[in-house]
């Protein structure tokens, strides 16, 4: 199968050198794999004979590859022209218009390839119509990135929770704001405090609204909802209220008391982002940028997943999903 990546940021770099180093891996499932393509802003870097993915895993640039790169090359064109079997969607989300993901996955599917993206905002504004495309044309769409990086929870509902109904679900799904309030409750730092020391290591960007807001882990709400309880969510159904106004004192009072405030995520038939007291002992209190996912379901009772939801780990769910489609077309 031939590969096409969109998007060579933090995670489309990181995927590369991931297939990188388990290039014989992909190999023993599909001896025809290769990347074909890179596109990135500025162009298209392609070659039909396969690009050296050594060569580009230490790149910082894909422009710096060589004449294969083609400035102002349409990402669209390549897939109209039946230039890839796959795209790995890794462009920055936008959840106002989707775009450039939201062309990129629609030209795909409508051109029958598969899909694998990191880039939620197109799941967030059209999940039903890119399900609907994708199953009219015969392609998959995998998204397991989207939602808490490297954590594996649409394949353990699709591969293990087959038989169940899936009754609530509700998750630390930030890091970022994780991060900040373990801070405050273990150090007894202020929220400011906290959020700056955040940014300074990264996690946090220069505005955080994104995160401290709840914006993010709405967006993570809708795709819950929506791809494993079958609802009809749009960003502005979520009720949400981000962690501004968490004080100091209210983490040490919930402290005291056996709590810890956490931003959590629900999915119920009233779905919603915002601080929440969570027992100590329970399982969704998960400290540092750590990310978990509660299930309560009618014939499991409780199930929680706990992983890296951020950060170079997403690289991980993003390949998986390749690897799942490589394994199902070359059965076929």
């Amino acid at each position: 199968m031939k590969l096409l990546l969109a998007g060579f940021g933090f995670i489309g770099k990181n995927f590369i050198r991931a297939v990188n180093e388990k290039i014989t891996l992909l190999k023993s499932v599909d001896r025809d794999f290769k990347v074909v393509g890179v596109a990135t802003s500025q162009g298209v870097l392609y070659s039909s004979r396969g690009l050296d993915v050594d060569k580009l895993s230490r790149l910082e640039k894909a422009s710096q590859y060589g004449e294969e790169f083609e400035f102002g090359g349409s990402v669209k064109e390549f897939l109209e022209e039946g230039d890839a079997d796959i795209i790995v969607v890794a462009t920055p989300t936008n959840i106002e218009t989707g775009e450039p993901g939201l062309t990129y996955i629609r030209t795909a599917l409508k051109n029958g390839v598969d899909v694998v993206t990191a880039d939620k905002g197109p799941l967030v504004l059209e999940f039903w119509e890119l399900t609907r495309l994708a199953e009219r044309n015969g392609c998959y769409l995998m998204y397991e990135a989207t939602v808490a990086a490297a954590l594996p929870i649409f394949s353990l509902y699709r591969e293990c929770l087959q038989a169940d109904r899936i009754i609530r679900i509700s998750g630390i799904l930030n890091g970022t704001t994780n991060y900040i309030l373990s801070k405050m409750f273990f150090e007894g730092t202020s929220f400011e405090l906290s959020l700056k020391e955040a940014q300074e290591r990264g996690y946090a960007e220069k505005d955080p609204s994104y995160d401290i807001d709840g914006i993010d882990a709405a967006c993570k709400v809708v795709i819950l909802g929506n791809a494993i309880m079958g609802k009809k969510l749009r960003f502005k159904d979520v009720k949400r209220r981000g962690i501004r106004d968490v004080t100091q004192e209210a983490v040490e009072l919930a402290k005291r008391s056996g709590y810890a405030i956490k931003l959590v995520g629900v999915v119920d038939d009233e779905p919603e982002v915002s601080p929440r007291l969570v027992p100590l002992r329970h399982p969704l209190c998960v400290h540092g940028n750590l990310n978990a996912v509660h299930f309560e379901t009618d014939l499991a009772k409780e199930i929680t997943i706990i992983g890296y939801g951020a950060g170079k780990e997403t690289v991980s769910a993003v390949l998986n999903d390749v690897l799942s489609i490589l394994k199902k077309r070359v059965i076929r």
